[in-house]
């Protein structure tokens, strides 16, 4: 048994509620202005989603993940951005 050997951290998905590694999630955060974004390093509180499952997104905002995440409401347009951003991600992983 080694004790050196490195905990991926795991994270629960806001969407599925399924703890996964990491890597194996998205990190969406508001930034500044309150628009979403997908980004690992963006500030403030973030909500990780299943990396390649549009359903956890949609059912995220169906059951109110991000409002219990991000601690605040957010309005249909910032959900519809969300969406945007994440199928642009989902676009960009493919190629």
């Amino acid at each position: 048994m080694s004790t050196n050997s490195a905990v991926e951290p795991q994270r629960t998905c806001v969407g599925c509620r399924t703890v996964r590694p990491q890597t194996q999630l998205v990190r969406c955060a508001l930034a500044d202005d309150g628009h979403p974004i997908i980004s690992r390093t963006a500030h403030g509180r973030g909500a990780w989603l299943c990396a390649r499952n549009i359903t956890c997104l949609s059912t995220a905002i169906k059951r109110r993940g991000f409002e219990r995440a991000w601690k605040r409401p957010i309005s249909a347009s910032t959900a519809h951005e969300l969406e945007i951003a994440y199928d642009a991600m989902l676009t960009n992983m493919e190629n």
